[in-house]
């Protein structure tokens, strides 16, 4: 069987292995380039990392998180969540952009997949730099930049 090396200990371990025996470190795989270590963005490319069994096709379930760029709160969707300034569960991380609409948009689950709908919003959303039409909904996943007034998001899978 093939070993692969930890990147926090150095310890030889299965490629199969999810976590490294030796200090437990999880060990994530770069959803770009697949390179493995344990940080939330890989040290090669900057592309998110996700866990390995999820790439495999494991069956864990999925949570997207959506990492702030710059400081601020990650994101996590809630289903058919509203976004926005008001009437929101994220109102507190949204509040201080006035780009950001009162109802601006939603965070949508269907089965396993995350979407996102904007509400016709004054200042619109954006998935990887494309507009998003109103009331549409568009597929997010991991590895997607989203921006929603002022802040701008990558995705990422816990």
């Amino acid at each position: 069987m093939k070993e692969i090396e930890c990147p926090s200990c150095g310890e030889m371990i299965p490629n199969d292995s999810r976590y490294c025996d030796m200090c437990g470190t999880e060990l994530l795989e770069c959803i770009k380039c697949g390179t493995l270590d344990h940080e939330m963005f890989c040290p090669e490319c900057g592309a998110p990392m996700i866990k390995r069994k999820l790439r495999a096709g494991g069956c864990e379930e999925k949570t997207l998180v959506l990492k702030p760029r710059t400081q601020g709160s990650l994101l996590r969707p809630a289903h058919d969540a509203v976004i926005g300034r008001e009437d929101s569960p994220y109102a507190s991380e949204l509040a201080g952009c006035p780009l950001i609409s009162r109802r601006h948009g939603k965070f949508v689950k269907r089965d396993t997949d995350w979407y996102i709908v904007d509400f016709g919003s004054t200042n619109g959303t954006y998935v990887n730099d494309r507009e998003v039409p109103a009331n549409t909904l568009v597929k997010i996943a991991a590895g997607d930049v989203v921006d929603i007034g002022t802040y701008i998001f990558d995705a990422v899978e816990e």
